[in-house]
């Protein structure tokens, strides 16, 4: 994209979450990071400081001064800033949900496809390790997936629905473990608990590949768990594994229906998977799709998909 020897990074929106961004930013060798953005002028300022870069606040300075952006502001402004760095041409990893509305997913999908300018969804759990030890153990194979997301309470992301807060993270899982499969089937049902919005969705989906082959996933999502609690699991006719992607656990069962013995009619096998940072993995592959023209892992369609079926499944809880 640019005969410049490092491209030039930005991010917009530097909180919690946004100042990790700036951080991965940092620790790229083929980037250099040249600002970062905050309706906040003293929070602007307090990571510019801390990273050795330069503050801004108003969004529009950054255009012509950076070849890729991420978007880390709170949700509701993630299309009004996508969609002016996309019209800008400029690459944009966008945090998670991709926008606050599905109207504003389909406009800013629409964008980035007539402009032509990349643009990606930080569905971050696809570079979680101990959830890609298990689609490579299980690539293919699979035809069960189970998926737990249970959290204690936080305000934080309690201003929406646990739909949009944590399960978007599993739907675009979901997509992903079964290969991009359509969804023929599926039930939901949520319940308010802490928050005024649905804190606890539990789902099953019926899903089926081109060539007719089916797959089939359960989820359980809670905001309001006394304890948190995050687990794939996954099913075939002769094995089952179950990671822990929190602690990077994995454990796997393989039936032996042959054995004469009842104890070796399943042998458990136990590993712990190395640990990655995660937010560096999805950040060192944007900078790497950018500067080499490759398809990212999570492309806007995907986003978009995503988008959609959480804001299907956010509206059959409320009835």
């Amino acid at each position: 994209m640019t005969t410049r020897q490092k491209l030039r990074a930005a991010v917009v929106g530097v909180g919690y979450l946004g100042n990790f961004h700036a951080q991965k930013y940092k620790n790229n060798p083929h980037c250099e990071l040249v600002g970062v953005c905050d309706a906040s002028q003293e929070q602007a300022q307090k990571i510019a400081s801390a990273l050795g870069t330069t503050a801004y606040t108003n969004p529009k300075d950054l255009i012509g001064k950076v070849d890729l952006v991420t978007i880390a502001t709170s949700t509701r402004f993630h299309y009004e800033l996508a969609a002016m760095f996309v019209e800008a041409g400029i690459p944009v990893n966008v945090e998670k949900p991709m926008t606050a509305t599905l109207e504003q997913a389909e406009k800013l999908f629409e964008a980035s496809e007539k402009k032509k300018t990349f643009l990606t969804v930080g569905h971050i759990e696809r570079f979680n390790p101990s959830i890609n030890e298990v689609v490579k153990q299980m690539k293919g194979e699979a035809n069960h997936f189970e998926l737990t997301r249970w959290a204690p309470f936080n305000l934080r992301g309690s201003d929406v629905s646990v739909v949009f807060d944590l399960m978007i993270h599993d739907i675009d899982l979901m997509f992903w473990l079964c290969d991009n499969a359509k969804v023929t089937n599926h039930s939901v049902h949520g319940d308010v608990i802490v928050s005024k919005e649905p804190d606890s969705v539990t789902g099953h989906f019926d899903l089926a590949l081109g060539n007719g082959t089916k797959k089939s996933v359960y989820m359980s999502i809670n905001r309001s768990s006394g304890k948190g609690v995050r687990q794939v699991k996954a099913y075939s006719r002769l094995r089952t594994v179950s990671a822990n992607t929190g602690t990077h656990d994995v454990e796997m069962y393989e039936f032996n229906s042959a054995a004469e013995k009842v104890e070796d009619k399943i042998k458990t096998t136990n590993w712990t998977v190395a640990k990655v940072d995660a937010l560096q993995e999805e950040t060192n592959h944007f900078v790497d799709c950018v500067l080499n023209s490759k398809k990212p892992l999570i492309t806007a369609e995907d986003g978009l998909r995503a988008m959609i079926w959480a804001d299907k499944i956010d509206k059959q809880i409320r009835k």
